[in-house]
């Protein structure tokens, strides 16, 4: 699962850069892609907190580049943190949340990716269940302080 981090989060970057900071998220129609980069930083940056036993409000910074930056650095430290607690529930939750927002994402491009996701993402956590997911299915209901 970590290595489903990694290539969703590198897509979801890839299509971040492409789509740029103003661009609305279909998917979530009260978000920018600047919302959603933001968002997934901060659930990585609080992710960190909880695998090491050592919770932190996420701060953020407001400017786009920043935030790009910050979250590269989060995502750094979350690899680490779930490498150094191999079997942490933490692990299948981000590999989802990363791809649902992968998919958010690639909403946002000009012409959005058909994408699928493998069923191992479906199994596990409970309150994250879906066996296959498209793009445009992962709704939002609120704004980024309420997304998961």
């Amino acid at each position: 699962m970590l290595e489903a981090i990694d290539v969703h989060a590198d897509a979801l970057k890839r299509a971040a850069l492409t789509a740029g900071p103003s661009a609305p998220v279909p998917n979530c129609p009260k978000w920018t892609v600047h919302d959603l980069v933001t968002h997934i930083a901060s659930v990585h940056c609080a992710a960190i907190g909880r695998v090491l036993d050592r919770p932190s409000p996420p701060t953020p910074p407001p400017g786009w580049d920043d935030v790009l930056g910050w979250w590269d650095g989060q995502r750094l430290a979350l690899r680490e943190a779930l490498v150094r607690n191999p079997g942490s529930p933490w692990t299948g939750r981000l590999a989802h949340a990363t791809a649902i927002h992968r998919l958010d994402a690639e909403s946002a491009l000009a012409t959005p990716v058909p994408t699928r996701l493998p069923p191992e993402l479906a199994e596990g956590p409970g309150e994250l269940v879906c066996a296959v997911v498209l793009p445009g299915s992962a709704g939002c209901s609120g704004g980024p302080e309420r997304r998961e």
